[in-house]
């Protein structure tokens, strides 16, 4: 307990800092020294405790999302840690947070996985081009290779099946699930595991951004030409924050929507198409030196009206 508070307090300070006395100190690094203080014995009574918490919610968002954890500063910790792009050196945490879906309020943690990348192995002095353009092409094969639950993409659909699992055994007085536990995912999340495992979970749902253009069934066409080809359904005007790229501003955007049978792809052909709603917002009258605003979105919800259209854009 004093030490959650005392991180809590000075959370990301060193704990040379975090703590006032000598003798708190030395007990905190043997607290985190200590072998059976693992991650997922620290964070599993948490995440417990959330879904009791959000007891008898109707409807809870699951929204996932990963974090780089950068300490290339520290020289020292650079053999215990892994590269995480750009350069940089540390750690990845791939969280998934429970939120209220009518007003976005955080209701707490629901699961966490944190890991580092191994370091590549520096190439052999001496390297030719040919030989670079070979060894990079076995490194590809290998990769693609791998077994799927060996792929930092499995975090996705482990998300989904630890969530389900978390709220499993609360059951509602008449025998049904605590919640709709819907997941929200962004485009890294649009793999195809994760709509075939949100088929077989009752009382389950998914809200992902799509990053794949799929074969869709009985259109003989794809998704982005499909569904772009529609009648725009209404106009929708948006408020988008300011971040490090773009300055606030109010987006006004088309929208379409319909249903799509996607194609499964062959590693999970027994699985049937997925059949999903697909919704396009594209951004129109885009300022001048902006980049316009380009979801598209695919979910598990009936979308047939404009307002459950605008409950899944929002």
């Amino acid at each position: 307990m004093l030490i959650a508070e005392a991180l809590k307090v000075k959370y990301g300070h060193p704990l040379s800092e975090i703590f006032q006395s000598a003798s708190d100190l030395k007990r905190g690094y043997e607290f985190f020294s200590n072998p059976k203080a693992t991650f997922n014995k620290l964070t599993q009574p948490s995440f417990k405790q959330t879904a009791q918490e959000i007891y008898g919610i109707p409807i809870v968002l699951a929204v996932g999302d990963t974090t780089y954890l950068d300490y290339k500063k520290i020289l020292e910790k650079r053999d215990d840690y892994g590269p995480t792009g750009n350069g940089g050196n540390g750690l990845i945490l791939h969280s998934s947070i429970a939120l209220d879906p009518d007003f976005g309020q955080p209701l707490g943690l629901l699961w966490e996985k944190l890991w580092h990348r191994q370091h590549k192995v520096s190439p052999p002095p001496g390297e030719t081009s040919t030989a670079k353009k070979e060894r990079l092409k076995k490194e590809r094969l290998i990769a693609k290779n791998r077994a799927f639950k060996e792929k930092e993409s499995y975090r996705w659909v482990e998300a989904f099946q630890k969530v389900n699992k978390l709220f499993k055994g609360l059951e509602m007085p008449d025998g049904g699930l605590l919640s709709r536990v819907i997941h929200v995912f962004d485009r890294e999340g649009d793999i195809a595991e994760v709509f075939a495992l949100q088929r077989k979970n009752k009382n389950t749902g998914v809200v992902v951004r799509a990053a794949q253009n799929r074969c869709l069934s009985g259109e003989n066409s794809y998704l982005w030409e499909y569904v772009t080809s529609l009648e725009v359904q209404f106009i929708k005007r948006v408020e988008l924050p300011e971040t490090k790229k773009r300055s606030l501003r109010t987006a006004t955007l088309e929208i379409r929507y319909c249903p799509v049978s996607i194609n499964p792809p062959v590693r999970l052909k027994k699985s049937g198409n997925f059949n999903v709603y697909a919704l396009f917002a594209t951004e129109i009258n885009v300022p001048d030196g902006c980049e316009p605003v380009s979801w598209m979105l695919l979910t598990s919800e009936l979308v047939s009206t404009q307002q459950e259209a605008e409950q899944i854009l929002r």
